[in-house]
């Protein structure tokens, strides 16, 4: 009943902030990728993989103070609250929740532009497709051609964080 806000409580606790939705996205789309059983569903948008369903869980965590939602600059800054960190140990103390969440990717991720994440969350989505390495690679290139100079990084990343 709570996966989705404990499983986004959970990254939040440990990264503490995430600058840009379009990180967010990405961060957790590549998280899935990984193998982390997380409850949402992504469909391709223009900057990639999206999830209506992140989002709107993300919105809610916000509206319930569990979040804090910020503008800086062009991007919106997400944290986590006392509100939120005790409703997360809540979940696990009371509920059984547990997440063990792929750090390493995690705080790799932290560390990488919106942009890259784009390109490599876009590559990981046609693998999961089916997508062979090569033409993931082609089509990947034909879907960003504006990050087009990130593509041999953005497998090097995948290869080596997510795969």
């Amino acid at each position: 009943m709570f996966e989705g806000a404990y499983s986004l409580l959970s990254l939040f606790d440990e990264i503490k902030k995430v600058h840009g939705r379009k990180k967010v996205q990405k961060m957790v789309h590549l998280l899935e990728s990984a193998g982390l059983d997380l409850p949402f569903k992504y469909e391709y948008h223009f900057y990639g993989p999206y999830s209506a369903e992140l989002q709107e869980e993300i919105n809610t965590l916000v509206q319930q103070g569990f979040l804090t939602e910020s503008k800086n600059d062009e991007a919106y800054v997400y944290s986590i609250t006392k509100k939120g960190k005790a409703f997360k140990e809540t979940l696990e103390a009371d509920g059984g929740y547990s997440l063990k969440i792929n750090t390493d990717l995690l705080n790799s991720m932290v560390k990488e532009s919106s942009q890259f994440l784009e390109m490599v969350s876009t590559y990981a989505f046609l693998i999961d497709l089916g997508y062979d390495t090569h033409k993931a690679k082609s089509k990947a290139i034909e879907l960003k051609p504006h990050l087009e100079k990130l593509i041999d990084e953005a497998i090097a990343f995948y290869d080596q964080k997510v795969n």
